[in-house]
């Protein structure tokens, strides 16, 4: 079966990664959501990012389909949507039994799943082929495809910022087996400190890739000396266009081109690489394509926490981000 991530999922299940798919954000997720007749829901308490499991993609095969909900707490199951069969406890101790309970069950793949399987890595074939090259600064959908086409496939990945995380929802080439996120309350900052706490847990053996905005970056920034100085295997690869970028779309979509866009810009003089060499980082500036997968390279050849300062097109972070119209049916837009 199709495994569906929400936006917060976004993690692979080893021997999975092909079938998964992004809800919204693929195609193949949303022809798989609308044909599904059963659908086991793990890990996810179905909120606004899935439509509570029952809203927009959901509520054309609603009569038809069944839901399993494997969740801890009694109380919050039916919070978001009805469930058929709840199943209450750990997930670490549930899905095992599962797992265990279908090891003799005969499953062949069905002709729809192959489908979905080729829909989706052609769509991302295609978004890697078609986001547009050749611009300095560089736009924010080419940085995340060269970005992710590097990441170490042992690494962590960890995810921060606005507009810089839904260019990464669409735009990704990487299918990580671990990432960090923190989707509540769109929370902005939490990219290095969850980096460093992730890889004090691991000891510092896996290599890690933090993928933020300038916005988010500097919440915290200073903890890039803890990072330099427990010598952690992180690169900090770094959208700047100098502004807070999703409100800047927000102001040119509320008050048109041209408004005064008050209190979401700052000097362009900032260079987030000599802040990190200022902490004992490596750092390196970039504002062409070509040169954000060597800078990549480089940083985890150094042997250092290192930050990647990308210019990007400020124009094409603040209204081009893709998908948006589906990232604003979460928030009381139009969720059904």
């Amino acid at each position: 079966c199709p495994v569906i991530q929400t936006s917060g999922g976004t993690s692979f299940i080893k021997g999975l990664e092909d079938r998964t798919f992004p809800y919204g954000f693929s195609a193949a997720s949303i022809d798989a959501v609308v044909k599904s007749d059963l659908c086991l829901a793990i890990g996810t308490e179905l909120g606004e990012p899935v439509h509570y499991g029952r809203g927009r993609h959901w509520v054309a095969n609603e009569a038809n389909r069944k839901w399993i909900l494997i969740e801890q707490d009694p109380e919050a199951i039916g919070v978001n949507r009805s469930i058929d069969v709840p199943l209450v406890g750990d997930l670490r101790a549930v899905v095992p039994q599962l797992v265990d309970a279908l090891k003799d069950t005969p499953r062949t793949p069905t002709p729809e799943l192959d489908g979905w399987i080729r829909q989706d890595a052609a769509q991302l074939a295609e978004l890697a082929e078609t986001a547009p090259a050749g611009m300095s600064p560089v736009h924010p959908a080419r940085l995340i495809v060269e970005a992710t086409k590097v990441f170490p496939p042992d690494g962590i990945m960890i995810r921060d910022g606005g507009a810089t995380t839904i260019f990464g929802w669409t735009y990704s080439q990487a299918k990580p087996h671990d990432v960090m996120w923190n989707q509540n309350f769109g929370h902005l900052g939490t990219g290095l400190p969850y980096a460093v706490g992730a890889g004090v847990a691991d000891g510092g053996k896996r290599p890690m890739m933090l993928i933020t905005g300038d916005s988010s970056f500097q919440f915290h920034i200073a903890e890039l000396e803890t990072a330099a100085r427990l010598n952690l295997p992180l690169v900090c690869v770094v959208a700047v266009d100098y502004a807070w970028g999703l409100e800047v779309g927000v102001y040119k979509r509320t008050f048109g081109q041209g408004s005064l866009e008050t209190g979401v810009h700052w000097s362009k003089n900032i260079r987030l690489d000599k802040v990190a060499e200022g902490f004992g980082c490596y750092g390196e500036y970039v504002e062409r394509d070509e040169d954000i997968a060597p800078a990549i390279k480089r940083a985890y050849a150094s042997g250092k926490t290192a930050v990647i300062h990308v210019a990007v097109d400020p124009k094409a972070n603040s209204e081009e981000m893709p998908s948006y119209d589906e990232f604003r049916t979460w928030y009381a837009e139009g969720t059904q």
